[in-house]
This record gives structure tokens, C-alpha cells and sequence, in this order.
């Protein structure tokens, strides 16, 4: 347990931290530098609007992460154990600026994920790392080129910092994240004219309206999406995803493009196999499209309701069924510029994000 309990407590102390926080912040290093300018997709996440969105913040949300985090802690120090309280109550006091937006980008040169967060306090963050090191999770940190680095303890995790910025390179191992050390250090000493904010479509992707925000290019996307929107190699595409009340909105479009799609206001509802892939295919072609599902529709189509005909108490059956039976409607419409998804849910009084975060919460059993 002790071993491997960083790779574990890394993404709770995130979402331990991010609940509630608010704290002022000076001027510090632009912590976006550290994202190049030929990222090939990068994802801006509202976490504050999330958390809230999704219920975390409530006392009943609390008290559930205080339990597990007992539970995780099990066997750690006094001291660690009263470090995660106080995030818990305080999230500001780890020194990161939970009200900024989380980065998650694609470098070109780190072949892997990273993400960036912005440093609001940097005595409390090296703080808390202190902790960390005495526990044994991290390494102790490292000085190299204006920046420190430390390695989270069997989860090939790298974080490098200064002041402003926080940088999270996943390598797998310690001898990939030594490999990426160059890599990591151009990042971190990347001047502002080397970097996503000099680009032409980095203040529209802020400027949409979404939870999460998106840059991206069609190599970015999973090749089944690719294969079916085909856009051409080296577009530069804009969207974002937004969660409200019994609905999620998600939309994905040309960068350039800025008029009105083209596709019918009157919906088409395939009735099986051969009229969803006839609808894929006008897709694919670059014809507008308009395409809905009822709950209704999805189970034929996708078998589900022979399944549960044979298999009902199947695991993973019954759960796609109760997912599925929470949904009113799906609707893919737009043409080659411009793609707009949309989730209508059957309970309408309360935020979709919620609505599955209590979904997810049954299905682990919390």
C-alpha cells in the first residue's frame, strides 16, 4: 500500500484542492508560456464551474473524500494527515491558484500529456512539497535552468515549477522522464513569442462560453471521429463542452469559420443499422446533417434491449441500460464547418454534470 499510494493520491489531492478555493494572486511568471505554439490540442478546464457543476462541494461530497482520504492515508504520518485536512478545508493553502484554468496540451516534443497550472503562492506550494518529500512521495527538488523539479514516487509523474507555473509531464518511469528533461526545460524557459498565447486562435478558444474549452487539430481526435467529420490535415479547430441543467452542449468547429450551418431544421431519426450508417456516410461526404436518438432508438441500435432480454443482471449490460434510460435524446447536427452535439437528459431540474457524477458515484459504490 505504501508504495504505490502516490499514484493514488495524486489525482484525489486534485480534486481535493480544487473544491472551493479562492485566493488573490500577484504578479507572477505567465504560467500559459509554458504551452507551445505548435500544440497539437490543447484543453482549457474550468474547475471551479465543474466542481460546483458536478456536486463536489457540498458538505455530504466533503465528508465522502474525508473518508476516503482516511482511508487512503491509512498508515501515513500526523503530519501528513493534518496537511490533507487543511487542503480540504482550505485549498488555497497548497498555493495554487485553483480559479485559473487547468491546461492539459499535447507538445510535439514530449510526446505524452501535460498539464499546467498557475502558482498563486509559492512558500505554501514548496511547502506542501516539503511534506510530500518527508513522506517519501516525491523526490526532493531539484534545481535546474530557473526551475525546480520534482518526481511523484511510482507514477512517473514530473512536476516542474517556479514562480507562476506548474508543469505535470507524465513519462511512465523515471528513465522516460529523464529522457524528456530537455524537452521539459524548453518548455519551462520558453519565451511568450514561443507560445500559445502568440497564436492567432488562443483569445477565440477563451472567449467560448464552455466548462471546457478546446484548440485542437483533426490529428488530435480519435480516428473514428476523424474518419467520420474529415477535416483536412492541418486544420486548426475550436470547441468547447458545457454542462447545464439536464443537458450537455458540446460543439467542434472549422477555426476559421464563422457563419450559420447548413442543415435542416427537422431532425432525422435513423430506425436501424442500415439508415445510421447511410446518415454516418452523408457525413462523411460533407452534406449537412441532423440526426436525433431517443433513449428508445439507442437501445435498438445498439442491441441493448436484445441484451437485456438474455443478460439482464450482467453488470455491465445493466449499467449501459440505466445510463441510456437517463437519456431523452441525443442530436449530432451541422455540416463540414461546424459540429454540434447534444445530450437532453430526462431529469431537467438539475445539472447534467451532477446528474452523472452521482451516476458514477453508484456505479463505484461510494
Amino acid at each position: 500500500m505504501r508504495k504505490s499510494i502516490s499514484f493514488y493520491l495524486l489525482p484525489v489531492l486534485l480534486t481535493v484542492l480544487c473544491l472551493s478555493s479562492c485566493s488573490e494572486t500577484g504578479q507572477k511568471t505567465e504560467y500559459t508560456h509554458v504551452i507551445p505554439a505548435n500544440a497539437t490540442e490543447v484543453a482549457a478546464l474550468d474547475l471551479k464551474s465543474i466542481v460546483d457543476k458536478a456536486g463536489l462541494n457540498t458538505s455530504d461530497s466533503r465528508a465522502t473524500l474525508q473518508k476516503f482520504l482516511g482511508l487512503l492515508l491509512e498508515g501515513g504520518s500526523a503530519n501528513l494527515k493534518q496537511e490533507a485536512e487543511t487542503l480540504l478545508k482550505d485549498p488555497a493553502e497548497s498555493g495554487i491558484d485553483w480559479n485559473a484554468p487547468l491546461y492539459v496540451f499535447e507538445a510535439p516534443t514530449l510526446h505524452n500529456t501535460a498539464i499546467t497550472l498557475k502558482i498563486a503562492d509559492l512558500k505554501k506550494f514548496e511547502a506542501m512539497l516539503r511534506l510530500l518529500v518527508q513522506e517519501q512521495l516525491c523526490t526532493a527538488p531539484v534545481e535546474a535552468g530557473g526551475y525546480r523539479s520534482v518526481e511523484i514516487k511510482d507514477a512517473g509523474v514530473l512536476l516542474a515549477y517556479n514562480d507562476g507555473t506548474l508543469l505535470g509531464v507524465y513519462g511512465g518511469s523515471t528513465e522516460q522522464l529523464k529522457k524528456l528533461q530537455p524537452a521539459i526545460t524548453a518548455l519551462m524557459q520558453q519565451p511568450a513569442d514561443k507560445s500559445i498565447r502568440t497564436g492567432k486562435y488562443f483569445t477565440p478558444m477563451m472567449q467560448q462560453k464552455g466548462d471546457i474549452r478546446l484548440l485542437a487539430t483533426p490529428d488530435a481526435l480519435p480516428m473514428d471521429v476523424r474518419g467520420v467529420l474529415t477535416w483536412p490535415h492541418g486544420t486548426q479547430l475550436l470547441g468547447y463542452v458545457l454542462f447545464e441543467n439536464g443537458r450537455i452542449y458540446a460543439t467542434l468547429q472549422n477555426a476559421d469559420f464563422k457563419g450559420n450551418t447548413k442543415e435542416s431544421n427537422q431532425p432525422f431519426h435513423p430506425q436501424n443499422s442500415r439508415e445510421l450508417q447511410q446518415a454516418m456516410l452523408n457525413m462523411m461526404h460533407g452534406r449537412a446533417f441532423n440526426i436525433s436518438l431517443t433513449s428508445n432508438e439507442l437501445l435498438t441500435l445498439s442491441n441493448l434491449r436484445v441484451l437485456m432480454e438474455y443478460a439482464p443482471n450482467e453488470p455491465e449490460v445493466n449499467i449501459l441500460y440505466q445510463l441510456i434510460m437517463k437519456i431523452e435524446e441525443l442530436n449530432l447536427r451541422g455540416d463540414k464547418n461546424r459540429t454540434n452535439f447534444t445530450v437532453v437528459l430526462n431529469e431537467k431540474n438539475e445539472n447534467a454534470l451532477k446528474q452523472l457524477t452521482d451516476f458514477a458515484k453508484l456505479f463505484i459504490g461510494m
